[in-house]
Order: structure tokens, then C-alpha cells, then sequence
């Protein structure tokens, strides 16, 4: 079944569409210059200063200079035998109990 509308509410349809649109887009601009669109960090990122492979641990160093302790198990896909000195990573960093460790190591 068809329905046919006559032109004038095809028009009037339309102008509301497109009134509604744009009062969207307004709305969307004023949140984001308020600051209330949530901005996602980047992971951060650091590389690979010291393996242990047969500990099975290493060291990571931030663009920072800080040291973060990782274990073989939290290199994601099981990785842990690819990694090498020098490689690029990204990584989660929790609290450990003594000092920064990365939960998630993920090759770049």
C-alpha cells in the first residue's frame, strides 16, 4: 500500500527535518565547547629497555624516563617470545607492589 502525501506536507516534513537536524548539530557544538564531550586518553606508549625471557619479565621506559615492570603474562596474544629491546609498545599501567607495572603489553 502507498500512501501519497499532497506536496505541501512533503515541505512541511522536510523544513522540520532538516530544523531538527540542525538543532543537533547546535546542540553537539555547544557540548563541545563547554567541555562536556568526554575525550578517551591515548594509551600510552613506551619501548622495551630490558628482557628476561628466561624470568620471563622485562622493563619498559616511557618517553618520560620512567621504568615500568611488566610480566610475560601480560603481554597480550602471548607475544612474549617476539618481543625484542628497542620494539614499541602500548601499554595499561596499574600500581604494583613495588613501584608502576603494566598490566597490558601490546606490540605497535
Amino acid at each position: 500500500m502507498i500512501i501519497k502525501r499532497e506536496p505541501r506536507e512533503d515541505i512541511k516534513v522536510a523544513i522540520r527535518d532538516s530544523f531538527s537536524a540542525a538543532r543537533r548539530k547546535l546542540e553537539d557544538f555547544a557540548r563541545k565547547q563547554r567541555g562536556d564531550v568526554k575525550h578517551h586518553e591515548e594509551t600510552p606508549q613506551a619501548s622495551i629497555t630490558s628482557l628476561f625471557p628466561e624470568l620471563g619479565y622485562g622493563f619498559l621506559t616511557t618517553p618520560q624516563n620512567m621504568e615500568v615492570y611488566f610480566h610475560e603474562n601480560s603481554v597480550v596474544n602471548s607475544d612474549f617470545n617476539r618481543l625484542k629491546v628497542g620494539m614499541k609498545v602500548r601499554f595499561e599501567e596499574t600500581a604494583g607492589e613495588k613501584g608502576p607495572q603494566a598490566s597490558t603489553v601490546a606490540i605497535i
